[in-house]
């Protein structure tokens, strides 16, 4: 098993409003009209519902992620449920004072030697990127 975690990032908005957003899938289907259109030539969003997400990458192919744990306001676990490879990611969130929340991705991925070494990379990248995402999304609403 490898390990991507992002760096953690800033939200101006109260862990549980934070929680609130992420932990419901289907509220996030909206986002993706206000991905830049860069974002949507590299992913697009084929359904969603409140627990799962299924998408395709160019060059990856489909990816389901289902929500497979909730620790109210502190933890959202996703896994996949249909992909080539084995990937959970966990969705952290810390307040250390009141309107301000801290999000930390980890992605645990079940990579063999040559897989690690090729795609490695793109998985680091690709969990910096969906934390800037998940950080701009306007939590105050």
């Amino acid at each position: 098993m490898s390990d991507y975690v992002s760096n953690i990032k800033t939200i101006a908005a109260p862990r549980s409003r934070v929680y609130d957003r992420l932990s419901n899938l289907g509220g996030l289907a909206s986002i993706q009209d206000r991905l830049p259109e860069e974002a949507r030539e590299k992913i697009s969003i084929e359904a969603i519902d409140n627990d799962s997400c299924a998408f395709v990458i160019p060059g990856a192919g489909r990816l389901v992620l289902r929500i497979v744990e909730r620790s109210p306001e502190e933890t959202i676990k996703l896994a996949t449920d249909q992909s080539p490879i084995d990937l959970t990611i966990w969705i952290q969130l810390l307040e250390p004072a009141p309107g301000d929340t801290r999000l930390r991705l980890t992605l645990r991925a079940d990579l063999n030697f040559f897989l690690k070494k090729m795609i490695g990379g793109k998985l680091q990248e690709g969990v910096d990127k969906l934390a800037d995402m998940l950080a701009m999304i306007p939590y105050n609403y």
